[in-house]
């Protein structure tokens, strides 16, 4: 079984209905134990977020806010958010977690033999970007490894080893000298720029050595994720969207506001034909006006 974890602010809580509601649609039972959701902003809004939107997980829904990590930050929300996703990783139940973002909306059937080979996680590896080089660079230095490759799928949803994700905390606390919040919270902004999944790569070939004793690559499922560069490719990704292959999808909010309006209302009438919604015209109107800045 595994633990799903979602980061949440005010704005994206039209998204987070609609996932839960695909998670209810999507997920076979028997995957998941816990569902977290981490409120990545002010703490009255937890009252706002139901249960009931999980459907048949409702009574494994659990909502808090980030300072149970017992810390305060003067960083932006998406880097904070990185944060988030490791704390809440180390305090899973499962031995495995699943990442998700508040837009990612599962389309298809999700079970353990399409995301597990026995005891090891499907994925595929990708190249590092020149894009996170700075992150690169300061994780191999922090290490004293090489990155080859990064642990996929290219963002979410993402596998976390528990205990992995617990040795990697203590392990950075040693080798920096420092508390592991203060230390990615430092790091994550500029000049080093790391990501949690860059880090936490970097850590698994660290410990390992290598790759291969937590991951597999035969991923069999694809996730499409769209964001604001990617604009120009939709009409080809909705097609991607499509395919049985695929189980979740998501487009970035700076990314949706820049499709037309018949792009827009093609991807939330794919979500209506999923059965996630029912009224692409209000969701369309509600996630234009919202400002997430």
């Amino acid at each position: 079984m595994v633990d799903l974890i979602t980061i949440v602010f005010q704005q994206e809580l039209v998204y987070l209905k609609l996932q839960a509601k695909s998670i209810d649609l999507y997920i076979d039972s028997n995957l998941v134990n816990k569902i977290y959701v981490v409120i990545n902003d002010k703490n009255h809004l937890i009252d706002q977020i139901d249960t009931a939107w999980w459907g048949k997980f409702c009574d494994r829904v659990i909502v808090y806010h980030y300072s149970e990590f017992n810390y305060s930050h003067s960083v932006n929300g998406w880097e904070n958010q990185q944060l988030c996703k490791l704390l809440a990783a180390s305090r899973c139940e499962s031995e495995w977690s699943l990442i998700l973002d508040a837009k990612t909306f599962f389309v298809n059937n999700c079970n353990k033999n399409l995301l597990f080979n026995k005891n090891r996680a499907r994925t595929n590896h990708l190249y590092p970007m020149e894009v996170f080089r700075s992150a690169q660079s300061f994780i191999e230095s922090l290490f004293k490894i090489q990155i080859d490759k990064i642990i996929g799928p290219g963002g979410v949803p993402y596998l976390f080893h528990t205990d992995t994700i617990k040795a990697c905390i203590k392990d950075v606390e040693k080798i920096s000298n420092t508390n592991f919040i203060e230390f990615f919270l430092k790091n994550v902004k500029y000049p080093n720029l790391i990501t949690e999944f860059y880090l936490y790569s970097g850590y698994v070939k660290f410990y390992y050595g290598h790759y291969n004793t937590l991951y597999i690559e035969d991923q069999e499922w694809q996730c499409i994720n769209i964001a604001d560069w990617e604009v120009a490719n939709f009409d080809h990704l909705l097609i991607a969207m499509q395919f049985k292959e695929t189980i979740t999808v998501s487009v970035h909010r700076r990314a949706f506001k820049l499709l037309s309006n018949e792009q827009q209302l093609s991807y939330l009438n794919f979500l209506k034909d999923k059965g996630l919604l029912l009224d692409p015209q209000s969701i369309q109107n509600h996630i234009n006006t919202v400002s997430f800045d």
